[in-house]
Order: structure tokens, then sequence, then C-alpha cells
């Protein structure tokens, strides 16, 4: 019967695209009757022939057919009709063909869901552009946009379903990897209300668990987690963030022996406090009251009618580039101009996750004195015209800095302490992060994956954190700063309070019957990637910037999906769409058995033909 259904559908889908642009035809191929019955003709019980007890009519739409009119029966025995205890309860035979079309209750059948889902989610389309496409496509189907939107919601709804239908494959494949290391997050949206939580599995890339929840409070974790304790069994590791609840909530479910470790990139940004009234002093001295971003983007754009000698890009990234420019081409102007770009690109020293982890304003100071010495260097050789030409309003910009900020009050006493306490933060962050991870002298991104430690890397990570806390009681012993004693003291309490939970084991497990050394990730930055891209791909789709309702509806259905379509047990399915409608529809195809409340039922069948049995359903 599958190779009927297969054959049909091709046949239909080749002539649709044939005469694509033939109306006549398209017509006549349109608004099909499609008539189904069961495909057994006889009584489960007395194997005498059934008769139709009704028919359903209903208009359903599909890109293969189109628009057509299903036309379903159902059939009964007339001997064997109430022939159970429940009273009422009609025995009714029903088409499986129609079941594998267009699940019962609905009028979109599989195919087009898959298409919508596909498009939504895939090509990142909005709902008017996916109406037109439809509209525009060789089935001519014109529906309504809150239709699509509830399309594309249903779409996500079965990738759920055939994820739940498939643990008993996930849990193999956990169990061929060694065990797994639990990763669990929450993230919402502001007006949303919920909040997405996430229990997802690193070393094998599957969703354990994801749902709405009202907050992340100790209650709501336990109850998650206890649903992934009795599906999966106790992880390797736990790995999450700083949330005191998590701790609890941890330990309640899975005991004191297994490992949980506190996301290292979270730690390091409970630190924020420490450097944000600093940092917010000096970028009001800066931006408020010398206006010295705006003032060199002004100088900047005078210098729009020159530009630097051809064969030159428009940006240098370092002075001793621009000095070696000059020193080619003797274009003071060009350099000068280079030289200003220079420092209002002071950004790009950030890594994007904000403080403590980038100090942007820190940074544009440093490249104003930097920058300034160098352009005071470039025209101290100019002739008199070019000084008064172009130097003079970088002079007179350069005089509201109160003599770079030691004039200011507060000002370099905020910009010492801001660059001790960073200089400290940035041991800490080497420790661990690791030095052999540092490129150029500066850490990688706090979300990279290449934050993942050698066993080597892991057994010393302890002995460096208590090495650190020693330098600070030495820094201690010999500072009279009192800031920096307090923020010292403050680092040291943080550092002692969560030590237990910074350091990472290695774990021995058995894979394929071999022992072997597992060293547990220390950042949740799966979970950190997964919501950023899902919030990015929702923003796409919907064309909005906030995203109450949208993260809301499908924010803990999304990462199913997600997650899914490139995974190695699931690719096969994702990239057929035939493939992914029939795996939907079996989703609903119940495997037909004998009601339990049937009254003398055959044990056995006296023929194979009818070995397959069916069910009741309720009149």
């Amino acid at each position: 019967m599958n190779w009927m259904k297969k054959k049909a559908l091709d046949l239909l889908r080749n002539l649709r695209y044939k005469f694509r642009d033939d109306q006549d035809i398209l017509s006549s191929i349109s608004n099909l009757v499609i008539r189904l019955y069961p495909e057994k003709s006889s009584c489960l019980i007395c194997k005498q022939k059934t008769h139709l007890l009704k028919t359903d009519r209903k208009t359903c739409y599909s890109l293969n057919f189109g628009k057509f009119t299903l036309i379903s029966g159902s059939t009964f025995c007339n001997t064997h009709k109430y022939f159970s205890n429940t009273r009422n309860q009609i025995i009714r035979y029903e088409s499986n063909m129609a079941a594998m079309i267009v699940e019962k209750g609905y009028r979109v059948t599989f195919d087009l869901v898959v298409e919508v889902g596909k498009i939504r989610y895939d090509d990142h389309r909005q709902l008017h552009e996916i109406q037109a496409y439809l509209k525009c496509s060789p089935a001519k189907i014109e529906l309504p946009l809150s239709t699509i939107g509830m399309i594309s919601k249903r779409f996500l709804d079965f990738c759920r379903l055939l994820h739940q239908s498939r643990e008993s494959d996930i849990l193999e494949d956990i169990h061929t990897n060694g065990g797994y290391f639990l990763h669990f997050d929450g993230s919402t949206e502001q007006k949303c209300g919920q909040c997405s939580l996430i229990l997802m599995d690193s070393r094998s890339g599957h969703i354990l668990e994801c749902l709405m929840v009202e907050s992340e409070k100790y209650d709501t974790i336990k109850d998650a987690l206890e649903k992934v304790y009795l599906k999966y069994g106790k992880p390797l590791a736990v790995i999450s963030d700083l949330r005191s609840g998590f701790i609890k909530a941890c330990v309640t479910v899975f005991g004191k022996k297994v490992t949980h470790i506190l996301c290292h990139y979270h730690f390091l940004r409970t630190l924020r406090d420490e450097f944000m009234p600093n940092h917010i002093f000096i970028k009001s001295c800066m931006t408020k009251k010398w206006k010295l971003h705006t003032g060199l983007s002004k100088l900047l754009k005078s210098l729009k009618d020159t530009q630097p000698n051809a064969g030159y890009p428009k940006y240098l990234k370092t002075l001793e580039e621009i000095e070696a420019y000059i020193d080619e081409t003797s274009d003071s102007i060009g350099a000068y101009q280079y030289t200003l770009r220079w420092i209002l690109n002071f950004k790009q020293d950030s890594s994007g996750k904000g403080i403590p982890f980038d100090l942007p304003d820190l940074d544009l100071y440093n490249r104003f004195i930097a920058g300034k010495k160098f352009i005071d260097g470039i025209f101290a050789k100019a002739h008199v015209e070019m000084r008064v030409k172009y130097y003079y309003d970088f002079y007179q910009m350069t005089k509201k800095t109160k003599k770079l900020g030691y004039h200011e009050p507060g000002f370099r006493k905020a910009l010492r302490q801001l660059e001790y306490a960073y200089k400290w933060f940035n041991k800490l962050r080497a420790i661990l992060f690791l030095q052999s991870q540092i490129e150029d002298d500066r850490t990688l991104a706090p979300l990279s994956k290449q934050y993942r430690l050698t066993i080597a890397e892991a057994k010393i990570l302890s002995k460096c954190l208590n090495i650190f806390l020693r330098s600070i009681k030495q820094e201690l012993q010999f500072s009279k700063n009192t800031n920096r004693i307090a923020f010292l003291m403050n680092l040291r309490a943080q550092v002692e309070k969560y030590q237990d939970n910074l350091h990472v084991p290695t774990l021995s497990v058995t894979i394929d019957g071999k022992k072997t050394l597992l060293v547990p990730p220390r950042t949740n930055n799966y979970l950190e990637g997964l919501f950023r891209f899902i919030k990015r791909l929702l923003r796409r789709c919907s064309g909005h910037s906030k995203l109450p309702k949208e993260f809301g509806s499908i924010g803990a259905l999304l990462p199913y999906y997600l997650t899914m379509r490139d995974h190695n047990l699931f690719r096969d399915i994702f990239n057929d769409n035939n493939t992914l409608a029939e795996e939907f529809a079996k989703l609903f195809d119940r495997s037909w058995q004998p009601p339990k409340n049937l009254i003398n039922l055959p044990k056995s069948s006296k023929t194979d033909e009818y070995e397959k049995q069916l069910v009741a359903l309720e009149g």
C-alpha cells in the first residue's frame, strides 16, 4: 500500500510541476475527491464481511494534492457491533491510509506541516512570505496568516513527539558514549512571564528535557532533574550556573557523589559589581563631560575628502602599522586619519560578553592616550599651515579632557582602581581558562568551545586556585590602599566560596569495553550558544526585536528541532521531507490491538490473513 501511495504522490507532484503555468490542467487535477475505507473488510471475531457505519467528509490542504476532499469511511460487524462490556461502545474499523495522510480532526496534511515548518525554521521566512510561497506554488494553497502560524507550531510539536518516541534510541546512544554530561539552564524574554528550561547532554548533543516554567526555583528544577534521572539515570557530571537552588536540587536528586561543576564563565561574571562603579564614572567623564567620542568622530568626518594613498586599506589595526605607513609614504594626513579610526575602533578589543570581560571605555581611554602621543609626533614635524588646518582642532578638543584626566576630581583614582582590579581578574581568568588557551596575550572568548581541559590541565586546576589564593594573601599583607584591600578580600571570599565546584575532575568510564578517561566541560557554553541562536532565529522569523509572545509559545519546542535535524540519530529522517512526514504520521498511527473488554475473543486467528488485530474506538 505504501508504494501505491508514493507512486500516486509522485505522479501528482510531477503533473503539478509540469503544468504549473496551465490553469486549465491545474484546475482539472485540483479539488480531488479521495475516498478511503478500512484495509481489512472482515470482523475481528467472526471473520464475516463488515458493513459501512458512517463516512466523514472534510476539505484538506496538501502540498502534493493541493486542496482536496477526503472521504473516509468506517465499518462495523452487524453481529459484534456492541460485543464488549462497555455500553454503547461500537467496535469499528478505520483506514490506516487516511491516518497516514492527515491527522484525525485536522485538515492540513503531514506533508504540508513539514513544508511549512522547514521553510519557517530553516529558511527563516516570515508568515506572509510563507503565505505568498504557498499561493504561488503548484498546489495553489491559500491560507490565512494565523493558520500558517499554527501549522509551524504544530511542526515543532511533532518534533517533540518524535523525540519522545525515540527516547529508547537516545538512551542507547548515551550508553554507547559511556554516560552523559548534564547541562541545564533557563532563559526568558522581557515581559514573557515564562522561562524556557533546557536540560541537555553535551556528549551526545541530545536534548534530555525542555519545558516552559514560571521560574527557576528549587522545586521546579528538582522536578525537571527527577524526570531526566528516571529516563536516563545518573549523569557523569552536572554543569550549571551559580543559582543557589541549582546546587541544592542536584544534591537532592543525584546525591553528593555526582560532580557538580559551576560554569567558570558564570562564576567570573559574578565579579561584575566590582567593576561597574569605576567603569561608569570613567565613561561619564569621557562621554558627557569631555565628549571625547563625539569630538573624535567630528574630526574624522572633517577628513572625508582626504583618503590614504591608493593600495592601502581603510583601516590599519595597530599603531605600528600606521607608523610603517607614514615611513613608506610620508602621508601625514593619511596617518592622522588612520590614527583617528584606530582610536574609534576601540571595541575591537572586546569579546562582546560585557563587563568584566570587556572594559570598552578603559580601552578607549588607553587608545586615546597612545593615539594622542602619536598624532602630536606627526604634527610636530609638519609645517605651520598643516598644523593650523588640521592639528589646531585636535588640540582644542583635547583641552576639554583637563589634561587627560589629571585635573578631573576622582578620575585618576577610579582609573587606577579599575586597572588594578582588571589585572587581578585576568589572573584568575587565566587560571580558570589556563595559560595554554590564551592567544596573543588575550584570553579566548568566554563561550568558546575550545575551553576544554586536557587531563593534565584538569589535574593542576585545583592547585592553581590554591596558588592564586596565596598570592592574594601575600598582596594583602603589603597593600595599604583601602579600596584595593576591599576588592582583594571580596575576590578571595568569592573564590573560596565556590572553589570546590570550580574543580574539574577526571572521570573513568567504559566505552566499547575499554576504560576511558573523560574531562567534563567547565562552561555552560552549549546552552548559552543555543539560547542565543534560538533568539536570533526567532527575530529573523518574526521580524520583531522583542519576543515575549514568540518565545513563550515555542521557546521550549524549538530546541528539539534544532538539535535533532543535524544529529546522526535523526539526520536521515530530517533530510527528506517525505520521510519526515511519514514519521510524523506514524506518531498517530496506533497499531491495531484487540480491546481488553471484548467478550469471547479468539486466542488466535485460523488464517494468517487476519493475524493483525484491530482496535475498538469509541462510538
